[in-house]
C-alpha cells in the first residue's frame, strides 16, 4: 500500500478505512508481537527496532488480552498484570538496582505459582 497520494484511488480509500481507529503505535506494537513470536527479535530488541516503548507495549498487551483478563477474579487479574509487566522488563532486568532485580525475581516465583493461575497470558 502506498501512502503517496498519486497512488490513491478507490484501493486507497479502502485501506484508510480500514485502518482507521488503529494507532500507529498499535501497528507497531503487533509487529513486535509477530517479530518475537517467529523468533526474529528477543522482545527487547524488537521494542527497540520499532520504537515501542515499555509502557506502549505494555498497555498493548492489557487491551489485547482484555478479555481473558476481565473474566478473572481481581486476584488473577492482578497477577495477570504483574505476569507482563515481568515479561515486557525482562530485558532490562540486568540494568536494575540489585534490590529491584530480587524483587523482579521474587514476582516472578509468585506469578509462576499455579494455585494463582487461571488465565493463560499472551505475548
Amino acid at each position: 500500500m502506498y501512502l503517496e497520494s498519486k497512488y490513491k484511488g478507490d484501493d486507497g480509500s479502502v485501506a484508510e478505512e480500514l485502518l482507521m481507529g488503529v494507532s500507529e503505535i498499535e501497528e507497531r506494537a503487533k509487529v513486535v508481537d509477530k517479530a518475537v513470536r517467529e523468533g526474529y527479535f528477543s522482545l527487547g530488541e524488537a521494542l527497540s527496532l520499532y520504537k515501542v516503548s515499555e509502557i506502549e507495549y505494555l498497555a498493548y498487551s492489557l487491551v489485547k488480552n482484555k478479555k481473558e483478563i476481565e473474566a478473572a477474579s481481581k486476584q488473577s487479574k492482578l497477577i495477570d498484570a504483574l505476569s507482563m509487566v515481568l515479561i515486557v522488563f525482562d530485558d532490562a532486568i540486568n540494568t536494575f538496582d540489585p534490590v529491584v532485580r530480587t524483587m523482579m525475581h521474587q514476582l516472578d516465583v509468585i506469578t509462576k505459582n499455579s494455585s494463582f493461575r487461571k488465565v493463560k497470558v499472551t505475548r
